[in-house]
């Protein structure tokens, strides 16, 4: 539970708004989790960023932008310890192959990130394509012509909104604090593993837990059903095998583990669904609405 408190405070860095109020930040990242364990894709996390920047009358674009980054830094805190428990434990080919697909998936997104940082700097150069692209519809009907110069114009917004969104990748201090955080969010889920491991008398080291953490978050990477069942068990197993446990008690474990997780998540965004008043119904309506006019654009 307490590293929800610190996701929130990685939140308002990576939203770099110190005028953002803590508790509405908290409420907003519990509701999109609780939402993550009973929708599949990890539909909670779109649904938070549009009803936080409802809430707070920011721009979406920019707040889904925070939502990225988030699991930009997570993927890449995991990455670093699922390298150092490899290197502690050494398991096998296998976790080095998900290790190495995990370092290019998170090292490359930062790279492309930061490069989009860049690009910031050279605003007038964007605007020159936009103007250009503007200019090749020209010769085309009216009509064709008007739908194009609406997509341009679309897309250009969304982008410089997005490219707005990185300033945090700009700034050492909030690169720091992000990286924090990020540290303290896992050592807490570290934490928790350990303990659920060890109440099955299973002989396994802090780092060892850290391993199974890693292992387990980056196999939910899979797109699944509601919170990640199916490739979180699979991934629990496949790293508690490391330590020679079963495969039965592995499953049993991890069972306990999401169950566990999914109930405390409940519990506490009940409170923030009460208090922000919030209906399903009028999330499903919220959701139906953004799918038909991503669609109808």
């Amino acid at each position: 539970m307490l590293s929800f408190v610190f996701r929130a405070l990685r939140w308002k860095v990576l939203l770099n708004n110190n005028e953002l109020k803590f508790g509405s930040l908290l409420s907003s990242i519990f509701i999109g989790f609780s939402l993550n364990c009973i929708l599949p894709a990890r539909t909670g996390d779109i649904y938070r960023a549009y009803f936080f920047s409802k809430k707070e009358n920011l721009g979406k674009t920019k707040v889904f932008t925070s939502v990225i980054l988030e699991r930009i830094f997570d993927g890449f805190m995991l990455f670093i310890i699922l390298l150092t428990a490899i290197y502690l434990i050494s398991p096998g080919d296998l976790f080095s192959k998900i290790a190495f697909s995990a370092g290019v998936i998170f090292s490359s997104g930062f790279i492309l990130l930061l490069a989009l940082v860049k690009i910031k700097s050279t605003g007038s150069k964007r605007e020159k394509i936009k103007l250009f692209m503007l200019k090749v519809p020209g010769f085309l009907p009216e009509k064709i012509r008007t739908s194009s110069e609406k997509l341009i114009n679309k897309f250009f917004s969304i982008l410089n909104s997005f490219i707005e969104g990185l300033a945090t990748l700009n700034s050492w201090s909030s690169l720091i604090k992000s990286c924090f955080y990020s540290f303290l969010i896992w050592i807490m889920e570290g934490f928790f593993i350990f303990i659920i491991i060890k109440s099955f008398g299973v002989n396994i080291s802090f780092i060892g837990a850290f391993f199974v953490l890693a292992v387990t978050a980056f196999c939910t990477l899979i797109p699944a059903g509601p919170a990640g069942i199916g490739p979180y068990q699979w991934g629990y197993i496949i790293a508690l095998s490391v330590f020679s446990v079963k495969h039965e008690l592995g499953l049993a474990i991890s069972i306990i583990n999401q169950l566990l997780i999914i109930i405390l998540i409940l519990s506490a965004s009940a409170f923030f669904f009460w208090k922000e008043h919030i209906k399903f119904d009028e999330i499903k309506q919220n959701l139906e609405e953004k799918q038909e006019l991503t669609n109808y654009n």
